[in-house]
């Protein structure tokens, strides 16, 4: 009968639309079966089938194929002396563990005495009853009083007579439900598994099979095991399988398992070869469910892996990609963008979370594991930090705050991770985090008292030990404690293999990198970046050794004393450019000028208040500490984003930009005279109309002031360094609606756009990206706002990229046009970049991955359309 499939290990290949029949469980017993592997022989009554069983004669049907088993398994069903016993499976397409199986069949009266010789009567017995008590549990609804009533002589040890008493209760309870004779006894089950599951509102979709399998066991004497193994290490994807086994036992309870490398070398290399073929099979990491039965070997089921780590599935493919059994094309596709995530940051170790208290929520502002003490206060983490250093102790430090600023900076640097309780993904420190691949996120139900946090009912205190777990695909944990980490190792994990895979699919459309130090730089060309897209230059002043400096600078009264401090960060400037253009080579490095409020530098809690007050008093001797603190307020700002930052400062201020300005051709200069010919981009930012970047760009002389443009400050350098010329370029960020708008005529002194899309997202909708988390679930409830438009660009910012671009493209037809921002690690956001003409997106060093997987996968996807 075609609705009725006998499987084994001789089985030849069905079709494809048969098996839709099957639900997954079925499905997975013929994939074993089609490949000649010695899969526990059974049968399966398809979907369309199932829901009829109550009008068909079993009894006869069954017989076929039970034979069948019946000679591939050398026992007979209700044999008294080596009797088969079935259990059957409900199969569905679901991958959910709702639906039942039911053990044991084939037991009764006679044939568990023959069951009981090879593993002893107590055993026996109790899988009688279980046999019996699923019946009531999973086919009749036994109400919980009669189940207990039945049971009730029974205790964790019960004896053999009160195991015996139980069973002759239950078969008195069910009366004609349940039968002596095998056959009889397993169609009643097979129909009352039909009524309850297949032919009911259960079945919504009529898609529930049943399988029928032989069942073998581990407890048949020494030369029996039963265990489970996956194809390789699901943790760190090495080719050796890993699993456990228990020999001469029927399942784990006992916990006397061993590792699967100390089975009987026959039966490992047996697992080694099943292992690879199932990866070639499945083209992935697989769980095998086995049994040797008195030597016999048998499978007796398989799945996949859902718990394996990336590193893992990365690994598997790259070696099947390697041995020809999968394309390139193949590998790129079947690994998502935000899973590399797993193999660019430390991991949480699971096997080392049992019994850990946790705290679970929050948002995911820069992923990763971290695991250190917890320190409330900028000051006193760096305190802590460096006492560890000098004593030698841990210098793991989770630095907690409220909010975080420019003085924070220095404490996320060394901190092994931050949390916050303001903002969200966009907010200071996940931005700074991500720049620095250190951990981060946002917990706004966080209480920060002091030294010491409440979350959950539970109070962490300074110096307590905690964990961070910022996954992509899930909420934030923290877990109260320290637990184990798995770091990564870009060159062993997978990673730089499957990059350079990833590189064949790339194209037009490039990555560049935002970084400021030279360490982000190095990483990200290790990620073979085509550039830096982004140097954000204040992130170069927030040093220790730098930021009194610039803090001096920001008070001065006059442009000579700011002039005196400038010319002390000239040489420190110079020497970051000349680093990042070294490292970069002949790719392009845009630096963006002075773009922060200076009064995010200044101090803002009394410890570093007194240090700026010690530092200019040893300038200026004279001057009071309430000068200082009066001269701080002047500069403070209501609104200071849209206040005095970015090319509003260059205006007010020219010597700063002039200063930074300078510092990049004496590097361009002293790298040119060196061999390497490097190209600066300058990028000048916040402007809202032409005359800006022109004014910047090229100076101005007006009432007796002249201001330096960038092309004279240009050629000032090269005069002194004796050098003909340096092909450079100056752009600007485009982030702020009136810029998109006027893009046009900003590009007629524009080289190149990148469009600032946190900005250009706030002043769009209005909205602070520090503090619209704290009404964002509210929109979500009520379906008010389809995405965090701060991770996923929202159609009227796009509309405004669009506009630029196009006019942008009018005035300048070879004019450059990227995205700076983790807006560019976003599959989506790339999709339509590209479709928009743009020529690159630039996001954290350890984002690079994630964008050049996400356009691979966008080029592939229209070449199969094509």
């Amino acid at each position: 009968m075609e609705n009725i499939i006998y499987f084994d290990k001789d089985m030849k290949a069905i079709d494809s639309k048969m098996k839709e029949k099957f639900g997954i469980r079925g499905r997975r017993a013929i994939d074993l079966a089609e490949m000649g592997l010695p899969i526990a022989p059974g049968f399966i009554i398809d979907s369309d089938m199932t829901g009829k069983l109550s009008q068909v004669n079993l009894k006869a049907l069954l017989k076929t194929h039970i034979g069948s088993i019946e000679k591939e398994v050398k026992k007979k069903f209700g044999d008294p002396v080596k009797p088969l016993m079935l259990k059957i499976v409900i199969s569905s397409d679901l991958n959910v563990p709702y639906f039942p199986s039911i053990h044991n069949i084939g037991m009764n009266d006679e044939t568990v005495k023959g069951f009981s010789k090879n593993t002893g009567a107590d055993f026996a017995y109790g899988e009688y009853l279980f046999l019996l008590r699923n019946m009531g549990l999973k086919l009749y609804n036994i109400p919980a009083e009669d189940k207990k009533s039945l049971e009730a002589d029974l205790a964790k040890k019960s004896k053999i007579d009160d195991i015996k008493k139980a069973i002759a209760g239950y078969k008195k309870y069910y009366g004609d439900k349940f039968q002596e004779d095998v056959y009889d006894q397993l169609s009643l089950i097979l129909k009352a598994s039909s009524e309850k599951y297949c032919d009911s509102d259960i079945d919504v979709d009529n898609s529930l099979s049943i399988m029928v399998q032989a069942m073998v066991y581990g407890n048949f004497g020494t030369t029996s095991y039963s265990g489970n193994y996956f194809t390789r290490n699901i943790v760190t994807g090495e080719s050796e399988i890993q699993g456990e086994f228990v020999q001469n036992a029927f399942d784990f309870t006992t916990q006397n398992y061993k590792d699967i490398s100390k089975i009987e070398k026959k039966y490992y290399e047996k697992f080694i070869k099943i292992g690879r073929s199932l990866e070639e099979n499945f083209k992935e990491v697989r769980n095998i469910k086995f049994t040797i039965e008195e030597g016999d070997f048998w499978l007796v089921e398989q799945r996949e892996v859902d718990e394996k780590s990336t590193q893992s599935q990365v690994k598997c493919l790259l070696e099947l990609c390697k041995n020809k059994k999968i394309t390139q094309e193949f590998l790129v596709k079947n690994i998502k963008p935000n899973q590399l995530t797993e193999l660019l940051h430390p991991v949480i170790d699971p096997r080392t979370i049992k019994g850990t208290k946790s705290i679970k929520g929050g948002i995911a502002g820069s992923t990763g594991a971290a695991i250190g003490r917890a320190y409330f206060s900028t000051t006193k983490l760096l305190e802590e930090y460096r006492k560890a250093i000098m004593k030698g102790g841990d210098t793991n430090l989770i630095l907690i705050l409220s909010s975080s600023f420019a003085e924070d900076v220095k404490a996320i640097e060394v901190a092994k991770g931050v949390i916050t309780s303001e903002g969200g993904f966009s907010s200071h420190a996940p931005v700074v985090a991500r720049s620095l691949g250190k951990v981060a996120m946002v917990q706004p139900e966080m209480k920060v008292r002091g030294n010491s946090m409440t979350l959950g009912g539970k109070t962490i205190k300074e110096g307590d030990y905690i964990s961070l777990n910022v996954p992509y695909y899930e909420d934030p944990t923290i877990y109260l404690g320290r637990v184990g980490l798995i770091e990564p190792d870009f060159k062993n994990n997978g990673l730089i293999d499957f990059l350079n895979v990833v590189e064949n699919f790339i194209g037009d459309f490039t990555v560049r990198a935002n970084a400021d130090l030279e360490r982000d730089a190095k990483v990200a060309k290790e990620f073979n970046c085509k550039g830096i897209g982004l140097c954000r230059t204040e992130h170069m002043f927030f040093n220790e050794k730098r930021i009194m400096k610039f803090r001096e600078m920001i008070i001065a009264e006059n442009e000579t004393e700011r002039r005196k401090a400038l010319d002390l960060l000239l040489p420190m400037q110079r020497s970051d450019f000349y680093d990042l253009f070294k490292i970069m080579g002949v790719l392009p490095v845009t630096i963006r000028l002075l773009d922060a409020p200076l009064h995010e530098f200044l101090p803002r809690s009394d410890a570093s208040m007194n240090e700026f007050v010690s530092y200019l008093k040893t300038k200026r001797k004279n001057i009071s500490a309430s000068e200082i603190k009066a001269r701080c307020e002047d500069l403070s700002e209501m609104n200071p984003m849209l206040g005095h930052r970015g090319c509003r400062v260059a205006v007010t201020y020219p010597e700063i930009y002039e200063i930074q300005c300078r510092a990049i051709f004496e590097a361009a200069c002293m790298l040119k005279k060196e061999g390497l010919n490097v190209i600066p981009e300058i990028m000048i930012p916040i402007v809202m109309s032409e005359d800006e970047i022109k004014f910047v760009k090229n100076g101005k002389t007006i009432e007796g002031k002249t201001v330096k443009g960038i092309r004279d400050i240009k050629d000032q350098v090269l005069e002194e360094y004796g050098i003909d010329n340096i092909e450079y370029s100056v752009g600007t960020m485009i982030e702020l609606p009136a810029a998109a708008l006027c893009a046009g005529n900003i590009a007629k002194y524009a080289e190149f756009f990148s469009f600032g899309t946190n900005d250009l997202t706030q002043t769009t909708y209005g909205l602070s990206r520090d503090d619209s988390n704290s009404f964002f679930p509210d929109y979500s409830l009520y379906d008010l706002i389809k995405n965090n438009p701060f991770k996923v660009l929202g159609d009227e910012v796009k509309e405004l990229i669009s506009i630029a671009a196009l006019r942008g493209k009018l005035t300048r037809p070879d004019i450059k046009m990227g995205l700076c921002g983790e807006h560019g690690a976003n599959p989506d956001n790339i999709r339509f970049l590209m479709e928009t003409g743009l020529n690159y997106v630039s996001c954290s060093a350890y984002s690079v991955p994630l964008a050049k997987l996400a356009i691979a996968q966008i080029n592939l996807e229209k070449k199969d359309s094509k």
